[in-house]
């Protein structure tokens, strides 16, 4: 507990735990430190790293140096930026874990520092923002430390058995459990340039179902202006073509078979808007200065919202629900919800009563949208951009994304929730060209296959892929279909039971009880070398044998859709070595029909 004795300051955020000073083992060269950054990041000798230019110019998730004395951090703010409250430090012996287990998802601080090479040590710390008026006393919830030898699935462990304890997670439709992929539709109107109308709709339905069997289409920039501007008047831009319209463009898809996400942006107010002054203002978040927080996304400036405060909660709310019942919506996209910074609000005009429950108003905007729309249509659901462990307990699909040159690891939220579902970006890159633009392609779509994520693929992206590009994502999207039924019914297991590889071979274990019993190993051999491998831990598999006792060999599926038995040799020390085929993605099996 801490009481504020002042007699005339108001503390406003508390830092604890927090611990400075260590590396393990003899080196801090091999340690490894997993951050929950959106889906999370892996970085081995963070020491080094946090003091690389590299790690200085990432944004809103940038390392930072105190001029005072020389230290390098980085503090995200959960729940968005900070997808988790854990963070986890280690070597091949030795790890450290740090958590906070507060039930009350107020606004928190998950800060990492180093004193960078020259005085290699790591520090980590929770922040929590909450008033505490002069003469109160306030009680914090209970906080995990923990230091150990396992690596760092142990701390995803811990962290799920503690949130198991204080959160439900909502049922999603199962319907859902048979989609590998969905046609993204940003191209209606975005800078002034109409691309498509609501006319085109069933057009562009026809188009993504008949080449890639998409029943779900995402529809985004249609809104008045276009993509990312006057941001929250969310109404059909009158150039686009009427309400009547868009509403007959939905029916549709609907009666054809498929279904529609709307895309809504939850968080930002544009500057330009009419309304800004008599709106924007009084529901945006204040600083402890009576500031707002300003951001810009291409030319255009908005301000940032408070969630919660009820009268943009309502507007939102409402807004969600108005597209389900007039348009004839399924899915609903609250776009930044899980991936922007959360903030303290000190506006005292707004209806919470605290500075640091941004979170709990997201969390009354999930429940209160999913209940009204399933109340419509049963087959509701909702999606949010990027990744926050409350949030997800509410929503369908995660858009994920972070920064492939930073350290991204997309397993440490897809280990510790195995059950979300991530929404992969798997379009080309726009900012590269040829091989490095074509290597990107197959990385993306090697990793979405891999965490059994849901292809996020744009037909207009589509028709300006090189022969080979097209053909390497017709074949990854026929195998991420075929392989719906072990993502729908299985867990992933990140690289459990896997003791070892060749050099550039990466392996995702997929595990699949009850009605059955199998496993299945993902494999992806990006360079297609010659005498790959990968070796098991044989009590890995062993279940799987026992339970059928024909079941000694894998089955060998392709991304090119081939299947074969794969024989292994005998186990030498727990351990079964499997020698891999000159293909860049395959899955091995053992008591599944895939």
């Amino acid at each position: 507990s801490l009481v504020n004795d002042s007699t005339d300051l108001t503390v406003v955020d508390v830092l604890f735990p927090y611990v400075r000073g260590f590396y393990l083992g003899e080196s801090w060269e091999d340690d490894v430190f997993l951050y929950p950054h959106h889906a999370g990041e892996r970085t081995v000798a963070p020491v080094r790293e946090y003091a690389s230019e590299r790690f200085a110019s990432f944004w809103r998730a940038a390392v930072h140096r105190d001029d005072a004395d020389g230290c390098y951090w980085r503090e995200i703010n959960y729940c968005g930026l900070a997808s988790m409250q854990w963070m986890y430090y280690h070597d091949d012996a030795n790890a450290m874990y740090i958590s906070s287990y507060d039930p009350d998802f107020l606004v928190t601080g998950v800060r990492a520092e180093t004193g960078g090479p020259s005085d290699p040590w790591m520090g980590w710390g929770l922040r929590k923002y909450t008033a505490i008026a002069p003469g109160a006393c306030w009680q914090s919830h209970q906080y995990g430390l923990a230091v150990g030898c396992e690596d760092w699935h142990w701390g995803a462990r811990r962290y799920r058995r503690w949130f198991d304890s204080v959160v439900s997670i909502r049922p999603n439709p199962g319907f859902l459990k048979s989609e590998s992929v969905l046609n993204q539709c940003y191209n209606f109107k975005r800078n002034g340039v109409i691309q498509n109308r609501f006319a085109d709709i069933p057009r562009m339905f026809d188009e993504g179902m008949d080449t890639y069997g998409m029943r779900h289409m995402f529809i985004a920039s249609w809104n008045r202006s276009g993509f990312d501007q006057d941001y929250p008047e969310y109404h059909p831009d009158m150039e686009l073509g009427s309400c009547m319209e868009l509403a007959e463009g939905c029916d549709y898809v609907n009666r054809r078979g498929g279904f529609v996400t709307f895309y809504i942006n939850s968080r930002i107010f544009h500057i330009k808007s009419d309304f800004f002054e008599r709106l924007g203002i009084p529901w945006s978040i204040k600083t402890a200065a009576g500031g707002m927080y300003h951001e810009t996304y291409g030319p255009h400036e908005f301000v940032v919202l408070c969630p919660s405060n009820q009268a943009w909660q309502r507007r939102l709310i409402d807004t969600a629900v108005w597209m389900v019942r007039s348009y004839g919506a399924t899915g609903i996209y609250l776009d930044q919800l899980g991936s922007a910074e959360p903030f303290a609000c000190f506006d005292p005009e707004h209806s919470h009563t605290d500075i640091g429950l941004f979170n709990q108003g997201y969390m009354r905007v999930l429940d209160e949208v999913l209940t009204k729309i399933r109340a419509i249509n049963p087959r509701a659901f909702l999606m949010i951009e990027n990744c926050g462990d409350v949030y997800g307990s509410w929503v369908w699909g995660n858009l994920t994304w972070n920064g492939e040159d930073y350290d991204e690891f997309y397993n440490m939220y897809k280990y510790t929730f195995p059950e979300y579902v991530q929404v992969n970006m798997v379009n080309p890159r726009r900012n590269l060209e040829g091989e490095a633009r074509e290597a990107r392609l197959h990385a993306d779509l090697n990793r979405a296959l891999m965490l059994g994520s849901v292809f996020w693929l744009g037909m207009d992206k589509v028709t300006s892929l090189s022969e080979s590009e097209r053909a390497y994502v017709d074949a990854a999207v026929a195998l991420r279909a075929r392989l719906t039924p072990l993502f729908g019914g299985g867990v992933f297991a990140d690289s459990e039971g896997v003791v070892a590889c060749s050099s550039g071979v990466k392996v995702a274990a997929w595990r699949v009880s009850g009605c059955g019993n199998g496993v299945a190993y993902v494999v992806v051999n990006a360079s297609r070398a010659k005498g790959a491998w990968i070796e098991l831990a044989l009590d890995a598999v062993d279940a799987v044998s026992a339970a059928d006792p024909g079941t000694t060999d894998f089955t060998l599926l392709g991304i090119d859709g081939t299947t074969s038995r794969l024989p292994v040799g005998e186990p030498a020390c727990d351990v079964i070595r499997v020698e891999l085929p000159e293909c860049e993605v395959c899955v091995l099996s053992r008591g599944l029909a895939l």
